[in-house]
């Protein structure tokens, strides 16, 4: 029976091996998976009294998204502009905050944009990015309700990605963010500086040129 499956399936096998790989040029559609983790940041009631926390943990989450982009090949040389949406559940928290109570806060979804360059070696790409980004934050300081709130800031990668036949690719990711905004927290501002970093599996195919 193994003798029969092989043979029927070896022929396909030798004209997919056949095939040229994605040559990381043209628009292309993808998927990721992750995880977020290290989230750290400070929380500050600025006005009137500077009150502060620093982060001491975060738990992580997981970040999942879609993306599409555009790529320019010149030899080795490829650049690459982008856009991606990511529903996330990365925790973050603080213990103790302000007046020994915990502060915990949780990002809820990703909106990036951003450039790359780097090198392709072959059928191998690695490359380097910056970006914007954009995401809501849930946030609360003890029992009081929940806050949510827009926060912004930048993003960078650094991926290395494996051209496949058929215009298919895969790669992983590490992803840096630092970002910022402000909840009202127990009826009063409070400014949230933060970071996390993600790592992703990522997979991509070129439309046909």
């Amino acid at each position: 029976m193994l003798a029969l499956v092989m043979t029927a399936v070896w022929p396909t096998s030798i004209a997919r091996a056949g095939d040229p790989p994605a040559d990381f040029t043209g628009v292309y559609l993808g998927l990721s998976t992750g995880y977020g983790f290290g989230a750290t940041g400070d929380w500050c009631y600025c006005s009137p009294l500077p009150v502060a926390a620093s982060a001491v943990g975060g738990e992580g989450g997981i970040v999942i998204g879609g993306e599409a982009g555009y790529g320019m090949r010149v030899g080795p040389l490829v650049v690459e502009a982008g856009a991606r949406a990511s529903y996330a559940d990365v925790r973050f928290f603080e213990y103790p905050c302000v007046a020994g109570l915990a502060c915990s806060g949780e990002l809820a979804w990703l909106g990036e944009a951003q450039m790359s360059a780097g090198l392709a070696f072959g059928d191998i790409l690695v490359t380097g990015g910056v970006g914007y980004a954009v995401g809501d934050v849930h946030a609360n300081i003890g029992s009081a309700p929940t806050d949510t709130s827009t926060h912004e800031g930048h993003v960078l990668t650094a991926r290395i990605e494996q051209g496949m036949s058929d215009g298919w690719r895969m790669g992983f990711e590490y992803r840096y963010y630092d970002m910022s905004g402000t909840n009202d927290l127990a009826g009063a501002p409070v400014d949230f500086d933060w970071n996390a970093q993600s790592a992703a599996f990522v997979i991509r195919y070129e439309l046909p040129n």
